[in-house]
């Protein structure tokens, strides 16, 4: 589990294993690994307090927004590394929320050492659901939100509340998989795109995976996003669906194999063995298999 600090870090690496154990048996106990990643319970825990991914993510987030000075709000922190990295790391007003109940517990326990490990004030990453986000109206420049709003009671209620809290003018920036794609990537396997959840709970049994983690899960594809769009028109300007990133990442093969992303990445590169790369892309784009989804948009000010 050992992880070194990444280069001009100013801050020592945390005790990875001891936040891993603390990690572990939450996800364990909820089913997330074996019946439905099958993936070694080592390799989950290392990409979720990993640095490197927080880079990434930084570095996505600049690509839809001008972060300096900007104040930033994560719905959904998870373990907190990318609040704990970009203020340590990279210089950003950034804080987070993460709820402590059920399955998330750990995780908030998780951040928590890890808020105090890197010197940041307590209410750096708060206790608090996307459905009731504790803060006021019109309070920050950018929200973000990455493989949250799947796993939410109420993905509409989450987007309304994220929505509030941006300024006019703000960035909101979404990140969530595609159920009306071809990847799957909390079981790791080929999906067929918009399959209902009964239909669903049946496939995941043909990969002999755990189908009972179905009933977790918000089977969100592009038309619900734009349907939820559509119900603040004039209060939104929706700007990308994240299909730019997931053309490039097809084209190039070059993005992280976080979690179950390598089987990704080598069914892309037969993609581009086969020859069928400019066909594939020319009926995802039209199909709107982009995976992930990534909404950006701007809160639109009052006139």
């Amino acid at each position: 589990m050992a992880e070194a600090a990444p280069a001009g870090s100013a801050v020592p690496p945390p005790d990875w294993q001891e936040l891993g154990r603390l990690l572990a048996p939450g996800y364990v106990d909820s089913g997330f690994i074996g019946g439905v990643t099958r993936l070694p319970v080592e390799a989950v825990v290392r990409d979720m307090l990993s640095e490197a991914r927080a880079d990434e993510q930084v570095a996505e987030l600049r690509r839809h927004a001008d972060l300096s000075g900007a104040r930033i709000l994560e719905v959904g922190s998870g373990c907190g590394m990318l609040v704990a990295r970009g203020r340590s790391a990279h210089g950003l007003d950034i804080r987070g929320i993460e709820p402590s109940m059920g399955e998330y517990s750990s995780t908030l326990e998780v951040c928590r050492r890890l808020i105090e490990h890197y010197g940041l004030p307590d209410d750096a990453v708060v206790d608090a659901t996307g459905e009731a986000i504790p803060y006021p109206d019109d309070s920050f420049d950018v929200v973000y939100s990455s493989n949250v709003l799947e796993h939410v009671g109420d993905p509409a209620a989450v987007l309304d509340e994220a929505l509030r809290v941006l300024k006019p003018g703000g960035r909101l920036l979404v990140v969530v998989p595609n159920y009306g794609s071809w990847w799957e990537g909390h079981y790791g396997i080929l999906w067929l795109p918009r399959l209902p959840a009964a239909a669903a709970k049946l496939y995941v049994r043909l990969f002999g995976r755990d189908p009972s983690y179905i009933d977790t899960l918000n089977l969100i594809d592009r038309s619900w996003l734009e349907r939820w769009a559509a119900r603040h028109a004039g209060r939104l300007e929706v700007d990308g669906w994240g299909w730019d990133m997931f053309e490039r990442r097809l084209r190039t093969l070059e993005f992280g194999e976080w979690a179950a992303l390598s089987l990704a990445k080598r069914i892309a590169s037969w993609v581009h063995r086969l020859g069928v790369l400019e066909p594939a892309i020319w009926l995802a784009r039209r199909l709107h298999w982009e995976t992930p989804i990534v909404l950006s948009a701007r809160k639109l000010p009052l006139p």
